[in-house]
């Protein structure tokens, strides 16, 4: 059995500003293309960083199970379902479907439903200094026999001096506290953190640049920086066509990149001939990559072997 996406949806909807309110309704979303019901779902992950209000309790992974109506009361034939915060920045996502992975290959849950997301604190959308996207995302995993799973996720931090990105300065917001935020947002440059993630994972999968020219492998971007697709592509020697960024018009929508860029690989066709998919996710501080069959991997003699069946929880 190896861990597949059962679904996937964004929502930057324009009539509010709540993260709550966007990760619910890209969670309906995603459970909308799907046959798989709320009974279902045994675990939610959130991985949103920046959120309404500021608010750190309760989880926000909480307060979102309680929208969507999952597992929220013990009764016969219903899953019981469990809820928490994820937050590692920019990479939340892909330390959140390892995690659910974990879960998934044991059994303990049928279906894992991971969000995220960020919003400024004021739920305004639009603010001078804070450069993320507000909206959301959804994505939905489960276990089939037809795919084969996720690889290891590779990881690359910054060797910097350790800096907060974001913070309340508590002087200059005084009762207002709650509604205000500073960001430090690109500090440094993330493309060489980036590319070596990559190469991390390029190398461990037995990869190379003809398999991303003739399709049989994509990389999925972020978007942390004007023209970060491009560079990558340059920079790791791949054709930019094989390199699947998130539209400019969306900006960067920091935690929900990585469904972002999934959504448009899988409109413009290109995940209908790769054997490989494999997800970044980068910021100034950190750098993730973690691949994605979804198909079994065949070797010579025509047994299939799933990359979940590595030894990784």
């Amino acid at each position: 059995m190896g861990t597949t996406i059962v679904a996937a949806a964004t929502n930057t909807d324009l009539d509010t500003g709540s993260y709550f309110e966007l990760a619910t309704r890209a969670a309906r979303a995603c459970l909308a293309g799907s046959d798989v019901s709320v009974d279902e779902i045994g675990m939610l992950i959130n991985v949103g960083v920046f959120r309404d209000d500021n608010i750190s309790e309760p989880a926000v992974s909480a307060l979102i199970q309680k929208r969507i109506g999952i597992g929220l009361e013990y009764q016969p034939g219903r899953v019981p379902a469990f809820s928490f915060d994820l937050m590692h920045g920019a990479t939340g996502l892909l330390h959140a479907i390892s995690t659910a992975e974990c879960f998934l290959a044991t059994g303990d849950v049928e279906y894992a439903l991971l969000v995220a997301g960020d919003t400024h604190p004021s739920t305004q959308r639009y603010v001078a200094g804070f450069p993320y996207t507000t909206g959301a995302a959804a994505v939905l995993l489960g276990s089939t026999p037809t795919a084969g799973g996720f690889g290891r996720l590779h990881t690359r931090e910054t060797t910097g001096t350790a800096e907060p990105s974001a913070w309340v300065s508590l002087a200059e917001a005084g009762v207002h506290g709650r509604s205000a935020m500073r960001v430090r947002h690109g500090a440094e440059d993330p493309i060489m953190l980036a590319a070596a993630v990559v190469r991390d994972c390029v190398a461990e999968e037995g990869l190379d640049s003809d398999d991303f020219a003739e399709g049989r492998a994509v990389l999925l971007a972020p978007a942390p920086a004007l023209g970060f697709r491009a560079r990558l592509a340059e920079t790791l020697g791949l054709r930019p066509e094989s390199v699947v960024g998130v539209a400019p018009a969306i900006g960067d929508p920091y935690t929900a990149a990585p469904v972002h860029a999934y959504l448009n690989a899988r409109e413009s066709g290109l995940l209908g001939t790769a054997g490989t998919v494999l997800f970044l996710a980068a910021d100034d501080a950190a750098a993730a990559c973690l691949a994605y069959h979804p198909q079994p991997t065949v070797v010579a003699t025509g047994r299939e072997v799933s990359a979940a069946g590595r030894e990784r929880c």
